[in-house]
């Protein structure tokens, strides 16, 4: 699996720290049923718009989102090989979701499913997997190809946990995000060209939208746009820290990039109301 061991070998190379926080319920570490909160942006290199538009709608600036993914850790591992799983693969996970919502500043909420985007997962690294000391958290359409998706990387987790033993927690030290439109269309990441893989999201009344990514690596000079925690249950209180915490937020420094080469994560939204100001 060199797209793996490749897209997370990035993570040498020096980032600034820094803190994230987000608040998480104390919950039974015997529950299977988990929801990963992850809050990050939308850079104006990515679009979405209705899937029958002829032309994409490119954000017209950094544009908040946070990521709701519902999955049980009982559920399949869509990242071959399981079992048995040689190191690193026994920190990593993709597991098929039982929900995925998204929720888009200006824009409104989504959903994603695995039938409309085949081999979407929500994506777990622990310390032990492609790069130690390294968590990452996200999600990623058909991760054996290393397709489009959204990983964000953290330096430390609260409590720690390993992917075979998922519990609940928190987690600190952002340290990037990757974004990737899509698998490579020849070779092999990070150093590839990528097809541009739109996500499909529904909305209510089943309306069908479509995310185009882009394809890069960035860090942000603030904690605040990107925070991620683990949950056993809905927790409400931590989607009103992060919406507080990016309406203070300001435009990333974002490097563009050629790779796919960090943890990433994605996930599905569904709305009811077009875009606004956050599109052009």
């Amino acid at each position: 699996m060199m797209s793996l061991i490749h897209r997370t070998a990035a993570l040498a190379r020096p980032r600034r720290l820094m803190a994230a926080a987000c608040a998480a319920a104390a919950l039974s570490a015997h529950a299977t049923p988990f929801e990963l909160t992850h809050s990050g942006w939308f850079s104006t290199a990515e679009a979405l718009n209705l899937q029958s538009d002829s032309s994409r709608t490119y954000f017209n600036a950094a544009t908040p989102s946070i990521l709701q993914a519902r999955f049980d850790d009982t559920s399949p591992n869509l990242e071959p090989p399981s079992p048995p799983t040689p190191p690193p693969f026994a920190g990593f996970r993709a597991y098929a979701p039982t929900s995925i919502t998204l929720y888009v500043s200006f824009a409104g909420r989504f959903t994603a499913n695995g039938t409309d985007n085949q081999g979407l997962s929500v994506a777990i690294f622990d310390r032990s997997s492609f790069m130690p000391g390294r968590y990452g958290v996200g999600f990623i359409i058909d991760s054996e190809v290393d397709g489009a998706g959204i990983v964000g990387d953290f330096k430390g987790a609260s409590p720690d946990f390993t992917a075979p033993e998922l519990t609940v927690t928190t987690f600190a030290d952002f340290a990037g995000v990757g974004h990737c439109s899509g698998a490579c269309s020849s070779g092999f990441p990070p150093s590839c060209p990528h097809l541009v893989t739109p996500i499909v999201l529904r909305v209510a009344g089943n309306a069908s939208w479509k995310l185009t990514l882009a394809t890069f690596e960035a860090d942000l000079p603030a904690e605040r746009m990107n925070m991620a925690a683990i949950a056993a249950v809905p927790e409400p209180s931590t989607y009103g820290l992060m919406l507080a915490a990016h309406a203070l937020a300001f435009m990333p420094d974002t490097r563009y990039a050629d790779t796919c080469s960090r943890h990433r994560s994605i996930r599905s939204r569904s709305i009811s109301a077009s875009p606004a100001s956050s599109l052009r």
